[in-house]
């Protein structure tokens, strides 16, 4: 949404004056997803705010539809009915301008009024009756997609849009007009067929099946008379997809059906053309849904016609059918055989005695589908179809002489009826594989395999379950002897083919052989993991039961055992977003802790890889850094499926050195880019959990990591890292490296952090990516708060690690680099003093990174922290430049650098005892002004900082009563007066030391150029306070005139508050001066 406003904003760059405060407007309201307000703003015509509509460019109409429509499928009931009609007239009329408007405006605003119709139905209806008078595409498409999203809705609006269509069909002349139309056509009549079967659900009376027949038969006819002859593949393709839902409405019209039947020979035609006969199948099934329902049989002639065609289809070698039209093509025959079965089986049985494979195997497929399908009509008939395969096997026996070479998908189709509910048809079974297996054998000696089956021919008598299951195990594994592996996609293709139409003990047979097969033969079936995966993975949407699905991933369970590789490659060719079917296959390979340790350690490797090349990659050569290279991202979304599933908390365990750094490379790898572009051909139901389809690619590898410390058996760990919202940190940029270091102290604490893991992170931080060197150096900061970096013989190694990042080009690096070494100070207090010049070169240098106001805070804090360890002789010669950088923050304009110059200062102040107080005694005669000012900074924490230090100060200026008087107002904890302390500082001055006074008095009005009011006001008002105590014939006229100057410049300042007080200091020197003279 945001993308499209900007387009916009871009686009009219040169109208800026008038558009951006239209777009300014329309951010905020996307935004919050206010509607009504957005329309408003679009259909505003007032003088200096045109409407957004009127611009030249349509490319700016489209993109304001684009967000319109998101925004109306949130926001817009109450609509006002002014505004609701002018937007229902902008969109309607864009949809039928004459002059050369493209497509996409149309299309986008034809989707507005589509999704407007949500709330306002007869609103967009009846203007589209309106335009009805004329035939326009558009109109045609937007009535058209109105009925597919509303169908019931559509109903009332039939009589009048069918009879404005048959007024108009001497005009639609051109082919895409006729396409449109069409499109109506197929689209109000499935509404209607949707009705015949919901209209108790409508709150309007019931309306009769002639009426909707009369209203459809006049346009029927037409396009059958006129349009049939058309030589456009796409108007074709729309008549096709219209026939069937018109021929479903008029079938329910009484009488003769010769004029709807007659159009069938047309349909089965287009079978032989270049377009997607996916289509013809579906009217097919709709044609025989309805005439099977309402028992209207079909001509003798065209029953034989659609049975050969259908069968065609089926058998052809030529056509590679889709996995839905191969459905739809069955469920066709299915419908056959419910309306005539004694026909259809005549027919299957007469194409059982042509001599072609293709077409015999076509027969038995059918067969066996029939049989699966436990239909009413033809469960008297089972006996007849088992003998007609067992006969069908026994001829090709006679004629393949050994070349056969449908074993495979043979025996998928016909092994699952060795535990069919007829004794008869298992014993028939056994025949059949035996057959098979003569044919495939011929050249080898069967042995005992002969024998075998023949006492098993015995055992599927028996009416025990677990009887038979054991019988067609044992036939199974006979069969598994003589397998060609070649054959395995045929097999399986077979099996999973009749699995949903199969009784349910048919598929729990069909599900072990499948299994069986594969552990037995597995090891030959190398060069067909891809192809059998492929196979499996495109039938998961369909097998959704339980025990059924469970045979799929226990399959590519069993394949991995015998090619891991070869599975694991497979699965990651899959790409991203990672659906749920794959997800699920994943985590079949969780289940057995041993193959799901095998498992990770080969991710683990995919991952790796990538880093191996790191060094060659350089800003000239990546392609694009912005988004985040998909293997990988796919093999942390594998990890993160395989360790949901894994049972053994002792197996992650073992993991965890190799899966943390290798996942938290990820998390950094991907900060801040994009997800890769999605590599799926097909829309898939995307997998809930860690799967993205847009967004942050960081969180993959964070939930892949959290489920690796929660599974490992780290529950309340994972609950403190949620707690303090740790992830949330790790996968922002901003705020990675803070959340690595809270992630490491965690860890810490739990004992998680190994020396391998450390050594695995250690090569990073020389990294040529500037995230990885962020991490590494995060996670080395704060591992050296932690006595493990000494024990385990690494202090050395990162401290000069920290010391070399302390220089890196990358502030965040530094930033990092100096808190470790302050850390130190936690993790090996005992070795600061020996590392103490060291420490404080690199931190006094960072005191002034020129870039980095944070890598400035962060050295503060360090050496806070160090000087807390040491003694002012210690310190050395770093206490005079120590003492100057801390200086120069005590006015900065960053509230946390003030802060800490006060804290830092007010420290020094503490160590100071004999070699350097002389030096710090000129420092805080050269900074007590501006600590005494700062008492009332505008940051109240920067305030109470202040009031410390300016306490521990004061005695260093050498005046007893003075620091008598301060010590009144700072000690304990009652609240600060400021202005009494200020004039007890001024009266104690005029006393003991008039010199201190008066240059309290020229530094005070510096600070009257202050960018603080808050320090301006105070600055005025202590200039007042030390003039009460000057003695003023000593002062010079020059400075008390630059004075009055200064405080008639703050009588005008932008800020009352200075305003006020610099007059009432003006009125206090000169009390009866005109202000102004």
């Amino acid at each position: 949404m945001m993308a499209c406003i900007t387009l916009v904003d871009v686009q009219l760059c040169k109208y800026s004056r008038i558009i951006r405060p239209v777009i300014a407007t329309l951010m905020v309201i996307v935004q919050s997803c206010t509607g009504s307000t957005l329309l408003s703003e679009m259909a505003d015509n007032k003088e200096g705010r045109p409407a957004l509509w009127e611009f030249e460019k349509k490319q700016n109409r489209v993109d304001i539809y684009c967000v319109l429509e998101k925004v109306l499928q949130q926001d817009i009931p109450g609509l006002e009915r002014q505004l609701l009609k002018k937007i229902i007239t902008l969109a309607s009329n864009h949809m039928t301008e004459t002059q050369e408007a493209r497509n996409e405006l149309k299309v986008a605003a034809s989707n507005t009024l589509v999704t407007l119709a949500r709330c306002y139905f007869n609103d967009v209806m009846f203007k589209l009756v309106y335009h009805l008078e004329l035939p326009e595409e558009f109109i045609f498409i937007t009535l058209g997609n109105l009925s597919s999203a509303y169908a019931l809705k559509c109903i009332p609006f039939v009589g009048v849009i069918l009879n404005d269509m048959i007024s108009m069909l001497e005009l639609v002349k051109d082919s895409r007009m006729r396409q449109a139309f069409c499109g109506v056509l197929e689209k109000w009549s499935r509404a209607v067929n949707v009705y015949f079967m919901n209209w108790e659900k409508c709150p309007f009376p019931r309306m009769g099946e002639s009426q909707f027949c009369n209203q459809i038969l006049p346009l029927y006819c037409h396009v059958t008379s006129n349009w049939l002859t058309c030589e456009e593949l796409e108007l074709k393709q729309a008549i096709i997809k219209a026939l069937g839902p018109m021929m479903g409405i008029l079938l329910h019209k009484k009488g003769p059906q010769n004029p709807i039947f007659k159009e069938i020979s047309w349909l089965l035609e287009q079978y032989k053309e270049e377009i997607d006969v996916l289509h013809v199948t579906k009217s097919l099934s709709q044609l025989l849904e309805v005439s099977g329902e309402y028992k209207i049989p079909l001509p003798k002639g065209k029953f034989q016609a659609i049975c050969s065609a259908l069968h065609n289809q089926i058998s052809s070698p030529a056509k590679q059918l889709s996995i839905e039209n191969h459905k739809e093509l069955f469920h066709c025959v299915l419908l056959l055989a419910r309306s005539s079965p004694d026909d259809l089986l005549a027919f299957l049985h007469k194409q059982q005695e042509i001599e072609h494979e293709a077409v015999r195997v076509a027969s038995l497929e059918l067969l066996r589908a029939i049989v699966g399908a436990h239909l009413p009509e033809t469960r008297g008939k089972k006996l007849l179809i088992v003998k007609a395969v067992k006969s069908t096997l026994s001829d090709q026996n006679a004629t393949t002489q050994g070349t056969f070479d449908r074993f495979g998908s043979l025996i998928g189709k016909i092994a699952p009826f060795s535990c069919d509910s007829l004794a008869t048809s298992r014993q028939w079974v056994v025949d059949c594989i035996s057959c098979l297996l003569c044919i495939q054998g011929q050249s080898i000696n069967l042995g005992s395999a002969e024998e075998e089956l023949r006492c098993l021919r015995e055992a599927v008598t028996a009416p025990d379950p677990e009887a038979l299951f054991q019988a067609s195990s044992k036939m199974a594994r006979i069969v598994s002897e003589y397998f060609p592996s070649e054959q395995a996609t045929d097999f399986i293709e077979a099996t999973l083919g009749g699995l949903l139409s199969a009784s349910p003990t048919c598929a729990a047979a069909a599900g072990l052989w499948m299994k069986i097969i594969l552990m037995e033969c597995g090891d030959a079936m190398l060069d067909k993991v891809p192809d059998i995966l492929a196979i499996l993975y495109r039938h998961m949407p369909t097998i959704q039961e339980g025990r059924l699905r469970q045979f799929l991933v226990e399959a590519v369970s069993i394949l991995a055992h015998h090619h891991q590789e070869a599975m694991i490659s497979s699965l990651l060719s899959k790409g991203l977003p990672m659906d749920s079917d794959t997800a699920e296959l994943w985590r079949s390979l969780g289940g057995d802790p041993l193959l799901a340790t095998q498992v990770l350690r080969a991710l683990i490797e995919k991952i790796k890889t990538p880093t191996r090349t790191e060094g060659s990659i350089t800003s000239e050569t990546e392609i694009d850094r912005h988004l985040a290279a998909a293997e990988p991202l796919s093999a942390t979304c594998a990890i993160f499926e395989v360790v949901s599933a894994l049972q053994s908390s002792k197996a992650v365990q073992e993991l965890l050195p190799e899966l943390f750094p290798v996942l938290l490379q990820q998390v950094s790898q991907t900060l801040g880019q994009k997800l890769p572009l999605p590599t799926r051909s097909s829309p898939s139901k995307i997998r809930e959990g860690p799967q993205l389809t847009e967004g942050n690619p960081c969180r993959l590898p964070i939930k892949a990591l959290e489920v690796v410390l929660f599974k490992g058996g780290n529950e309340r760990l994972v609950r403190a890292l949620r707690k303090q919202r740790t992830w949330t940190l790790v996968e922002n940029p901003k705020t990675h490296h803070e959340g690595v270091c809270l992630l490491v102290s965690i860890l810490l604490r739990s004992g998680l952090i190994t020396p391998e893991i450390i050594q695995s992170l250690l090569p990073w931080v020389n990294s040529p990516s500037e995230n990885h060197r962020v991490t590494s150096t995060a996670f080395l900061a704060q591992l050296m708060s932690d006595p493990m970096l000494r024990e385990k013989k690494f202090l050395k190694p990162v401290l000069h690690i920290l010391e070399e990042k302390s220089h890196d080009r990358n502030s965040i690096v530094r930033q990092m680099a100096v808190r470790g070494l302050g850390n130190l100070v936690y993790g090996a207090p005992e070795k600061v003093k020996k590392h103490k010049k060291f420490l404080m070169v690199i931190l006094i240098r960072a005191l002034s990174d020129p870039f980095s106001s944070e890598v400035i805070g962060e050295s503060m804090k360090a050496v806070a922290k160090v000087l807390k360890e040491l003694k002012e002789k210690d310190i050395g010669s770093s206490f005079r430049d120590l003492t100057q950088q801390i200086r120069t923050y005590f006015d900065n304009e960053d509230d946390a650098l003030r802060l800490l110059s006060f804290v830092l200062f007010g420290i020094l102040a503490r160590l100071t005892k004999r070699k350097w107080k002389g030096y710090f005694a000129e420092q805080v005669r050269q900074s007590w002004v501006t600590l005494l000012l700062h008492l009332q900074d505008p940051n109240p924490r920067v305030s109470v900082e202040c009031r410390a230090t300016f306490h521990l100060c004061v005695p260093f200026l050498g005046l007893k009563r003075l620091q008598a008087a301060v010590n009144q107002h700072l000690d304990g904890t009652a609240e600060l007066k400021p202005e009494e302390l200020q004039v007890d500082i001024c009266r104690h001055l005029a006393k003991e030391n008039a010199e201190l006074l008066e240059n309290l008095y020229k530094s005070t009005i510096t600070y009257f150029c202050s960018s603080w009011e808050e320090i301006r006001a105070v600055a005025a008002n202590l200039a007042g306070i030390i003039l009460e105590h000057i003695d003023r014939q000593h002062m010079k006229w020059q400075d008390l005139e630059h004075l009055l100057m200064s405080l008639q410049v703050l009588r005008k300042d932008p800020s009352p508050s200075v305003q006020l007080v610099a007059t009432e200091v003006l009125n206090d020197i000169c009390p009866g001066r005109v202000l102004g003279e």
